[in-house]
């Protein structure tokens, strides 16, 4: 698979464009030793690295820079705070964020210099104080933040502690951890890989603190000594900005604007554990489908329709590939739907046409990783012509309804994810749309839905139901499958178990069974 985005990944930022008609422009420093944090939207920085990229910092030291960098923050009045949240700035419209910007800079040479040092920077980490339980408010906080307003009108939420142009690491005061990352550069899988990383050194590094040196390297062990000349200053400082009125007011103005959008938006989690990734293979169906054609029927089951629904598919085997669309809404997906809901079919009349269903997207999907779709090369066309004729009309092609209907995806989804990550989520990308990342683990489903409060809960429950009737069908369907493989309980739902099925003629069992 093509690696050239992971250059992309750290000392990268997106930085908006000096003029009103160009584009914004990733930027990467090779040379980067430097992390930024935020708390309560004050900016610090300390260097970790020596000039031979080696590791110059303990856990020890990072714990110290930390508690010292809260203790600073929380000096501030709440007023104070908000006032100098220029993080804020960047969930701006690219045009007003690259005007204030360039007013940042012209005040000061220390504002250049201090935005620079961002830019440059490995990466952010929001340290985020609030302690939250609930999965759904913890995957709010990770996508935007919090939104929350003291007696004075003052937000003192952590949407003013973050940095959307870089990669975000977000940690909450009850150890809570998720990624933000800036998508123009790199997807998913991407940032997959370094979670995944990240999580197996967590275990890897315990490991060792037990049983000592294990065969499996740390995938951060430091291997050369720093020599003095190359040692890194690790003391934490704070970035300072010279700021006037104008610029004050565009901080306001843009906390206004992103605590607008939260409040349009709403998350919810769902955290099936039914079944998964085991038992949808078991039964010769393809898991990604699965929950493609689940994620669609519950739709259809709310609305009686099938939409525009969008996969996100990666073509990462071609050079510089990114991704492809995978069109899920398909005539054998919608003859399922109206299967499912028709009440004088039989469980295996509807099951026969779900393994249909199942089969076509898994061509759709293969297709568009083989380089085979559609959506890419027409937008690439249409901003060629758009280029080289700027004066003239799209042809009609590009006016046309079918092409219109393709470009409102009202449910956006994308399969992300492995053991390292529990919830894999992202915004809606129209306003009657769904967001709907999600991850297959072997016994669980898991789902982060996104909507602009278009009767999220509602639409999770038909999910839920869906999960539930489908099994209760391949229980009729392949019975020795489904009783092999699951038990189903009236309160906690499906749970794996590896007995014998012959229970008739099972030997008695002793002792007196526990209830829940």
């Amino acid at each position: 698979l093509c690696m050239s985005q992971f250059r992309y990944l750290f000392g990268s930022a997106r930085v908006p464009s000096t003029t009103s008609e160009g584009c914004d422009e990733i930027i990467n420093s090779q040379d980067s030793n430097h992390i930024i944090l935020i708390r309560r939207g004050q900016l610090y920085y300390f260097e970790a690295l020596s000039s031979d990229f080696s590791i110059s910092i303990t856990e020890r030291e990072i714990i110290k820079n930390i508690k010292m960098i809260i203790k600073d923050a929380e000096t501030l009045s709440d007023a104070e705070a908000a006032a100098s949240s220029i993080g804020v700035l960047t969930t701006e419209e690219r045009p007003v964020w690259s005007r204030v910007r360039k007013r940042i800079e012209s005040l000061s040479e220390n504002n250049a210099l201090s935005l620079d040092l961002i830019d440059k920077a490995l990466f952010v980490l929001c340290l985020d104080n609030i302690d939250l339980n609930g999965a759904s408010e913890n995957a709010q906080n990770i996508l935007h933040g919090t939104y929350e307003i003291n007696s004075e009108g003052i937000q003192i939420g952590t949407c003013i502690s973050r940095w959307y142009d870089k990669l975000q690491l977000i940690v909450s005061d009850n150890g809570l951890a998720g990624i933000n990352f800036e998508h123009s550069a790199v997807d998913g899988h991407t940032v997959l890989r370094y979670a995944s990383d990240t999580f197996t050194d967590t275990i890897v590094r315990f490991a060792q603190t037990i049983s000592g040196p294990i065969r499996v390297n740390s995938f951060i062990e430091q291997k050369n000594t720093p020599t003095k000349h190359s040692l890194p200053d690790t003391l934490p400082r704070k970035i300072e900005f010279d700021f006037d009125d104008d610029i004050r007011k565009s901080i306001h103005f843009a906390e206004c604007k992103v605590s607008d959008r939260i409040l349009r938006n709403e998350t919810r989690i769902l955290e099936f554990t039914g079944y998964g990734k085991q038992y949808i293979v078991r039964n010769s169906m393809s898991p990604d489908a699965f929950v493609q054609i689940a994620i669609m029927s519950a739709y259809f089951n709310l609305y009686g329709e099938i939409v525009n629904t969008y996969e996100s598919v990666q073509t990462k085997r071609f050079k510089h590939g990114r991704t492809e669309a995978g069109r899920s809404a398909t005539a054998e997906a919608l003859a399922f739907m109206k299967a499912y809901n028709d009440s004088t079919l039989s469980e295996k009349d509807i099951i026969d046409k779900l393994h249909v269903a199942l089969k076509r997207h898994s061509h759709i999907t293969r297709e568009a990783a083989s380089g085979h779709g559609v959506d890419r090369l027409l937008f690439a066309l249409k901003g060629l012509y758009q280029k080289r004729n700027p004066s003239k009309p799209l042809p009609s092609f590009f006016e046309d309804k079918g092409w219109s209907t393709l470009q409102t995806t009202v449910l956006s989804t994308s399969n992300c994810g492995n053991a390292s990550l529990r919830h894999f989520g992202f915004g809606p990308v129209s306003n009657d749309g769904f967001g709907i990342g999600y991850i297959i683990k072997d016994d669980c489903i898991n789902l982060c839905i996104t909507s602009r409060h278009r009767q999220t809960d509602r639409y999770v429950a038909s999910l839920l139901e869906y999960f539930g009737r489908i099994q209760d069908m391949l229980l009729v369907v392949n019975p020795a499958i489904s009783s092999r493989f699951l038990s189903r309980s009236q309160d906690s739902g499906y749970s794996y178990f590896y007995e014998d099925i012959d229970t008739e003629n099972a030997p008695p069992k002793v002792g007196r069974p526990l209830q829940e």
